[in-house]
């Protein structure tokens, strides 16, 4: 009787461990089901792509239609507004932009300011990919893309503007890195955007709609503890795309 009372005391102090064991990593992982407040702005919507280390490198196309992001190296497409994603190449050289000349949609090289030299080409608007296009140098030659401004009209454009690292962390002694911001440029100078989000921004672009489109990556800049390391900003694995509800020439 002894005996079988021992054995049930120590099924249950295993039961118990496992459940608070199970209870703390639960606890220490990224929380679950909660709403991500980025998602309910009034101003832009938000897209997520998870498990894309570097975040959204390009971006063409629209959300209402298609939309083509890529995402360093791999190429994924919507049609449903985000809502789900499809890989449509997987090429494992990165790619910096996208541009369209008569119907025909290009994958750009050169991670500079300026993309140039298409190394990818599609039809379909982004559904089927060949590194032959239909063109030759004399059209290719003059394609390029600003990555970080895109224009709206002669004399409006929008572009990511660094910020200085002007906050000095007080324990290593060294500037910390700080969010991208957005400013609007016109023939009277740049004026920060009332953009809400702090992000590492690499792409911009803008529709037929003039409704704009913002490439980051999913870092947060905050400090994250493991043990005796201290590493700023944090990294996450996710691709992000923001576009702005309205159409935004003239705000």
């Amino acid at each position: 009787m002894l005996y079988k009372t021992i054995i049930r005391l120590l099924f249950i102090v295993c039961s118990l461990g496992i459940f608070f064991s199970s209870c703390q990593k639960d606890y220490s992982s990224e929380p679950k089901g909660l709403i991500d407040i980025e998602t309910t702005d009034t101003a832009w919507t938000k897209l997520s792509i998870p498990g894309q280390l570097r975040g959204t490198s390009a971006i063409y196309g629209n959300i209402d239609d298609t939309l083509v992001v890529a995402t360093t190296y791999k190429i994924y497409i919507t049609t449903d507004k985000g809502a789900s994603w499809q890989m449509v190449r997987d090429e494992g050289l990165g790619i910096p932009s996208f541009s369209m000349y008569q119907g025909e949609l290009m994958a750009l090289s050169n991670f500079q300011d300026h993309s140039t030299s298409p190394t990818l080409f599609s039809l379909d608007m982004g559904k089927n990919w060949s590194a032959k296009g239909k063109y030759g140098y004399e059209v290719y030659d003059k394609i390029w893309v600003n990555r970080k401004e895109t224009k709206i009209s002669e004399n409006e454009s929008y572009k990511i503007s660094p910020q200085p690292n002007e906050i000095i962390d007080k324990e290593y002694g060294r500037p910390l890195a700080q969010p991208d911001k957005l400013a609007r440029v016109t023939e009277r100078g740049e004026q920060l955007l009332d953009f809400p989000f702090r992000r590492r921004l690499n792409y911009i672009y803008h529709d037929k709609k003039n409704r704009l489109y913002i490439g980051a990556e999913g870092t947060r800049f905050e400090w994250t503890v493991k043990g005796n390391e201290r590493t700023y900003p944090t990294s996450t694995d996710t691709a992000i795309i923001y576009i702005s509800k309205r159409p935004i020439s003239g705000q």
